[in-house]
């Protein structure tokens, strides 16, 4: 004979045999305590979710991994000045984007700190605290853009986003680039519009650029890419061809033509000698000339 129990604690009584809980009994409606596990006010600290105030919740396997999509896209959201990405993610990269030209308009070395935590590329930390004070002092929100692609993604239909920067007239990186159409290569930069063809870039970001660049175009990057052929191959994947018929990104032939092309490009400047004696330039904290501050020839 079963014992009879009453209910005169707090908790409920046993229920003897296979249950289903409701759906929503771990849902307490009067909490005591509102636990978060971190700060979401904080910039690039938002969590992800559909509820209000939550970054959209963008389809990875699993938090880490989803953490790791979201600074690849804003590392090269940062590099490129664009991104074109899919589906959720595009909502959740303009808001971090955003969020990445608060920290940089702030300027403080906590700022800086925490950006370069949450990147992939530390030099694109100090491209972000160099360029975006200047670039967004006139803007107070809504630093990034976000526009629909007229077509899918192939395969898997999934609506495509272009996210950008506003305000790249005041860019000293970016201004002129013209996105219209992409590049040869997704390691070559941008192509300029024809009113600013012989644009100059500062010469740390262009070597910054140069060496990301550099690494797709060497022996090792080549054989990596012909083993994810055979890995793909392996896996499944459909119409990858065999890794044997895999040509290379970059060859020397296209190095030196575009090498040329981009000395045709730069305008006409003077032509410096470096082996003529008769060049004569005072260094920093030398006399001046008589001349003036610029370079003399005897």
């Amino acid at each position: 004979m079963l014992r009879r129990t009453h209910c005169c604690a707090s908790r409920a009584p046993p229920v003897i045999g296979p249950t289903r809980k409701a759906r929503f009994a771990s849902i307490d409606d009067n909490p005591t305590i509102a636990y978060t596990p971190w700060d979401t006010t904080e910039p690039l600290m938002a969590d992800y979710g559909w509820t209000r105030g939550k970054l959209p919740k963008f389809r990875a396997r699993s938090p880490y991994h989803r953490q790791q999509i979201a600074r690849r896209m804003v590392t090269e959201m940062i590099r490129k000045d664009y991104c074109i990405v899919g589906g959720a993610r595009a909502p959740a990269l303009r808001i971090l984007a955003d969020q990445v030209v608060e920290l940089a308009k702030a300027g403080d070395t906590d700022s800086r700190q925490q950006l370069a935590y949450f990147l992939h590329d530390p030099l694109m930390v100090d491209k972000a605290f160099d360029e975006y004070p200047r670039r967004f002092k006139d803007m107070s929100s809504k630093y990034a853009m976000m526009t629909r692609l007229k077509s899918r993604r192939r395969t898997d239909a999934v609506a495509m986003y272009f996210v950008e920067y506003k305000n790249r007239d005041m860019s000293d990186n970016h201004k002129g680039e013209d996105y219209s159409v992409g590049p040869e290569r997704f390691f070559l930069p941008p192509r300029i519009v024809e009113t600013e063809k012989g644009i100059q870039r500062p010469p740390h970001m262009q070597m910054a650029f140069d060496r990301w660049a550099s690494k797709f175009k060497t022996e090792e990057f080549h054989h990596w890419w012909r083993l994810r052929h055979a890995k793909m191959r392996y896996w499944g994947v459909r119409n990858v061809p065999h890794p044997s018929d895999v040509d290379p990104l970059w060859t020397e032939k296209e190095e030196e033509e575009w090498h040329n092309e981009m000395l045709a490009n730069m305008g006409d400047f003077e032509e410096l000698d470096l082996e003529d004696e008769s060049f004569e330039s005072t260094g920093e904290g030398g006399e001046p000339s008589a001349v003036g501050d610029g370079p003399r020839r005897h």
